[in-house]
């Protein structure tokens, strides 16, 4: 299963999605739960955001172009999708 995973170490928030953003784990620790309704909320999202990402871009990566399904990964994101993908893992 192609999954996509982000974690922001100074809030203790971290989560899991699946291609096209849908949540398989959320993991809080302490700090998250400090944070307020608001941001706590914010957080997730951004995270979830991100993961996603990476998720749809390893799909993309692994089937081409899959925009027609809705999985197409944001240019905001791409920069970030692409630091984290090994060199090895590159075509």
């Amino acid at each position: 299963m192609i999954t996509g995973n982000a974690h922001d170490p100074d809030t203790g928030i971290a989560v899991e999605v699946g291609p096209g953003g849908g949540l398989l784990d959320l993991t809080l620790d302490a700090r998250s739960l400090r944070l307020g309704q608001t941001r706590l909320a914010k957080a997730i999202l951004d995270l979830v955001d991100t993961a996603a990402a990476r998720a749809n871009a390893r799909v993309q990566r692994s089937l081409g172009d899959v925009s027609g399904l809705g999985l197409a990964v944001e240019t905001r994101m791409a920069e970030s999708v692409e630091d984290t993908t090994p060199e090895t893992w590159r075509v």
